[in-house]
């Protein structure tokens, strides 16, 4: 991780396109709201573009969460000087959506990164593999810049934190727990945060909690956990976070495994561990990838395919 040369990417007066993964979340809108905001400092020309249609209204508590744009109604399509991606290890279509339409011959990149990539893209690279979030890549980031962390900037940061360390529990906590103590003292408000997260739920959300749960199953002598929803399910639009949460907290599990079905046979599956296997590099031989205990993949298949497949390589692991 190389802060003095990430600072020199930033020395001209941009424009700046700043953006991150598909279904942006915590972490990524986090990060691009603290970056935003410390280049507007500085005077630096940048605007937050998403490949959603919509970003996720759950964050909207965050300063500055109006600014971000949607690439649906980005009115330019030329390429853009300067580009940024943060909490992805990848600039490719499949991972930024269309906003990689935006990135020309000539378009100077930098990726900001917590997850281990292996992927030789951008002009630029701050990659950590070790950090608890692309937040608290970008906490030190602004650190290194002529510009101040307001109270602003130190909420928007921790959320981040906060959110991909699910309050301190994956992601290495040790490094998550150190940065937030520094953001609390430049003003950021860990109990007003955690309730903005994690205590407000639509009846979606709760609705679709139900149903998944309804569905568990348990693989490998109580190992493994299994849990999914169809695509209609799916579509009620509610928050999907807390559904692998709950099933990992079953006594005895070591893998929970979250089968989505975003379109006909496709699923979205969330990864979760104890520690005793790295879901990181089950989910690497899908295409997805993440973290050693949290991590994720797409599986263009039916949910009978998908499941077996994944568990092989999990009981595989546990063995």
């Amino acid at each position: 991780m190389d802060l003095a040369r990430a600072v020199v990417f930033f020395e001209s007066e941009g424009p700046y396109l700043l953006s991150t993964h598909v279904h942006a979340d915590g972490d990524g809108i986090g990060a691009l709201l603290g970056l935003s905001s410390a280049l507007d400092q500085l005077g630096k020309q940048n605007r937050i573009v998403v490949a959603d249609v919509e970003p996720d209204r759950k964050f909207a508590f965050l300063e500055g969460f109006e600014k971000i744009e949607s690439i649906h109604d980005y009115e330019s399509t030329e390429a853009v000087p300067f580009a940024v991606f943060v909490d992805t290890p990848t600039i490719s279509a499949h991972r930024v959506g269309n906003v990689a339409r935006l990135i020309g011959f000539e378009t100077r990149t930098m990726i900001i990164d917590h997850h281990a990539g292996g992927w030789e893209e951008g002009n630029d690279l701050l990659i950590d593999s070790g950090a608890s979030a692309a937040s608290e890549l970008i906490f030190r980031l602004i650190q290194e810049f002529d510009a101040e962390i307001t109270p602003e900037i130190a909420t928007q940061v921790y959320a981040g934190i906060a959110f991909d360390s699910k309050l301190f529990k994956y992601s290495h906590p040790e490094r998550a727990l150190k940065a937030a103590a520094e953001l609390v003292d430049y003003g950021a408000d860990p109990t007003w945060i955690a309730d903005q997260l994690f205590a407000h739920q639509t009846f979606e959300t709760v609705k679709t909690l139900g149903i998944a749960l309804a569905g568990l199953e348990l693989h490998a002598d109580g190992q493994i956990v299994t849990v999914s929803i169809d695509h209609e399910t799916f579509q009620l639009g509610g928050d999907l976070d807390g559904v692998v949460d709950q099933a990992m907290s079953i006594d005895g599990v070591e893998v929970a495994l979250f089968f989505k079905e975003q379109s006909a046979g496709v699923h979205r599956v969330s990864l979760r561990s104890r520690g005793k296997v790295d879901v990181n590099a089950i989910a690497r031989k899908f295409g997805g990838g993440g973290h050693q205990n949290a991590s994720g993949c797409t599986i263009e298949k039916s949910l009978g395919e998908s499941l077996k497949e994944l568990l092989d390589e999990v009981e595989a692991a546990l063995s």
